[in-house]
């Protein structure tokens, strides 16, 4: 052996040796602290595939300051709110950012949802893994830290923040000035506990407050719950924060909107022979309505185009004449819009049918992590039944195929039609 402990060495014995290889043992690491993560919360985890996007060309000045607020002269404001009704494609701005940000800048991200995606607790976990995964100096000293106290994975949130936010970065000075982090909270809200939602803000708050030279930039988003927006409305809390609020009916949101309308309805008109033909379809007056009644709620225009192109139906102008003539129309307020339309939509499954998506739909409630295979057994529906029952969901929900029904679950496509259920 040239190099090594063992160099120019002879005349000697080893008996049981135990030669430790230094890459198993982080592998092993690696292993054990993505164990200790919400799966699936990554921004480019499959359990989220496909995400939800911004269409392209829409909602690009909200995503612009999203990303100055990173890189640009805030002060010491290093918290950004982004807020906004559910529906509104706060998570599709989330995850453009998340997957490009700014240069130089090492971005770890949280999305959070009802669908499984909900362990508050873990969240810190979920953050100290990525930036483990990016940076070898941090993925060091977390391996450290482990290693001394293997308890730590399950330690509380307030303890995992001091551990793997404030020890690596303030007090043992890993990084300096020249780095930038931002660390992403998609769907605060969606988390399974107010009291840690609150919790969470006040860690990032006050961290804000005694540390504002740190590299790191937080982006928050979420629905205005009003224990959020009253945490939010604390004078300590106004002079480290940002808010970006996104509302319905703001002109960019109606024509981001439109665009998307107009875009994916001229997909569906070119995948049917029956409309390739036509030289307007829709008919100007028939987009105007539908543009009217989804305003900016990007949830109601995605659940339209999902309804009127769904492939199991293939008469794309009876659904659309469906929305427009019903009286889902006439509400004064997107929300009541998309409250409308999921109610046509349940509509649509006929009497008999309707029992088993009942069930289906009841079981979802209290079992929405476990396989669509197991829901169904457990409200005994075997494999036709079941996908007869859902056959009309597809609007709305992610339902698996046959041969993965025994892995995934079914989940719903956006928040609001739990709301609504």
């Amino acid at each position: 052996m040239k190099h090594g402990p063992f160099n120019q060495a002879h005349n000697f014995v080893m008996n049981s040796p135990v030669f430790i290889d230094n890459n198993t043992t982080m592998d092993n690491f690696m292993k054990e602290l993505l164990q200790a993560t919400i799966i699936g919360a990554e921004f480019d985890s499959s359990d989220r595939d496909p995400p939800p996007r911004c269409h392209p060309g829409t909602r690009l000045a909200i995503i612009q300051r999203c990303l100055e607020f990173v890189v640009g002269d805030s002060g010491d404001r290093k918290l950004h709110w982004v807020v906004g009704r559910a529906g509104v494609g706060k998570s599709a701005i989330m995850q453009s950012v998340a997957e490009k940000p700014p240069d130089g800048v090492v971005c770890a991200s949280v999305f959070l949802s009802v669908n499984g995606r909900q362990e508050g607790t873990k969240i810190f976990v979920t953050i100290a893994y990525q930036l483990a995964v990016k940076c070898e100096l941090y993925r060091q000293f977390i391996q450290n830290e482990i290693s001394r106290d293997p308890s730590l994975l399950r330690k509380s949130l307030s303890v995992h923040f001091q551990r793997f936010i404030v020890e690596p970065f303030i007090h043992r000075h890993l990084f300096d000035l020249s780095n930038r982090f931002l660390i992403i909270v998609d769907g605060l809200d969606e988390c399974d506990n107010p009291f840690t939602q609150q919790e969470l803000l006040k860690l990032i708050s006050d961290f804000c407050v005694t540390y504002p030279t740190s590299p790191i930039a937080w982006t928050v988003a979420s629905r205005p719950e009003p224990h959020i927006t009253s945490f939010f409305e604390k004078s300590e809390v106004q002079q480290v924060y940002t808010k970006e609020e996104i509302e319905i009916d703001s002109d960019d949101a109606c024509q981001d909107v439109q665009r998307f309308l107009r875009d994916e309805l001229k997909k569906i008109q070119f995948a049917y022979p029956s409309l390739k033909h036509k030289q307007e379809w829709p008919l100007v007056l028939e987009f105007t309505k539908i543009a009217a009644a989804a305003g900016g709620l990007f949830a109601y225009s995605s659940t339209v185009v999902r309804y009127v192109g769904d492939p199991h139906y293939r008469d794309p102008a009876a659904r659309l004449r469906c929305v427009i003539e019903d009286n889902m129309l006439r509400r004064d307020h997107p929300m009541a819009q998309l409250d409308a339309l999921y109610a046509r939509i349940l509509s649509n499954i006929p009497d008999d049918v309707m029992i088993n998506t009942r069930k289906l739909l009841l079981i979802h409630k209290t079992w929405r992590s476990r396989t669509f295979r197991l829901q169904c057994n457990v409200v005994g529906l075997n494999e036709d039944a079941a996908y007869g029952a859902v056959r009309h969901l597809y609007a709305v929900a992610r339902i698996p195929e046959p041969d993965k029904a025994d892995e995934e679950p079914l989940e719903y496509l956006h928040k609001s039609f739990e709301d609504f259920l």
